[in-house]
């Protein structure tokens, strides 16, 4: 019998999202015991543009999800599966700005805590060339960070790395269950207490992100 978890559930047709110069933001703000702090997404307008802040000692995984954008510090533009991983122990700003004029891009980006000294940033492309199968979004992040794309009805089951660490899921596309729990588009859950993940896509296509915090 499956033992049901601790968990807080986000869901997506229950958020408030702001609008902030020409883009609209969503944030899920995380407890402070966790090393997750918060989840942004980003919906830049045509050509339009916006700001992400982020705290000293912070890991930051930036994920383009559609669309195509101008990051501060860089020349050329990230397209859609491009990732950008940026450590940093000082506070600071990433600006975007969409480069589309016709367009909207959706950014979702993840900053957690991260005690190392280093300043670095890294690029890179993920792609799903397996199905079914969890694949390592940022090889940088410091912790523990996976993308799938999964068929209908398809199961899978992923053991934490360390067992004190938590959960945190969010369905980019399509429908999940995650431990019973229904999770459609843009929803997310944190669960805590809990050594096996079991999950299954309910949509063809359906796309998550999972990372061990």
């Amino acid at each position: 019998m499956l033992v049901q978890s601790p968990s807080r559930i986000f869901k997506s047709d229950l958020s408030v999202w702001k609008r902030e110069r020409s883009c609209f933001t969503h944030t899920i703000n995380m407890a402070n015991e966790t090393a997750l702090r918060k989840v942004s997404e980003i919906v830049l307008d045509e050509n339009g543009d916006g700001q992400f802040y982020y705290q000293k000692n912070s890991s930051i995984l930036v994920m383009v999800l559609y669309g195509e954008t101008l990051i501060s510090g860089f020349t050329e533009p990230f397209t859609a599966g491009q990732i950008l991983t940026r450590l940093t122990n000082e506070n600071g700003t990433l600006s975007f700005k969409n480069n589309l004029r016709d367009e909207k891009t959706d950014i979702l980006i993840l900053e957690l805590k991260n005690n190392s000294a280093e300043n670095s940033f890294s690029v890179e492309d993920l792609e799903f060339n397996e199905r079914n199968a969890l694949l390592q979004i940022s090889e940088n992040l410091g912790y523990p960070n996976f993308a799938g794309l999964y068929n209908g009805r398809k199961e899978q089951e992923y053991i934490l790395q360390k067992k004190e660490r938590a959960i945190f899921g969010m369905v980019i596309n399509g429908a999940f269950e995650f431990q019973n729990r229904l999770m459609e588009n843009r929803d997310a859950i944190f669960l805590q207490e809990v050594e096996i993940l079991e999950f299954e896509a309910l949509s063809e296509n359906a796309l998550l992100i999972l990372l061990e915090v």
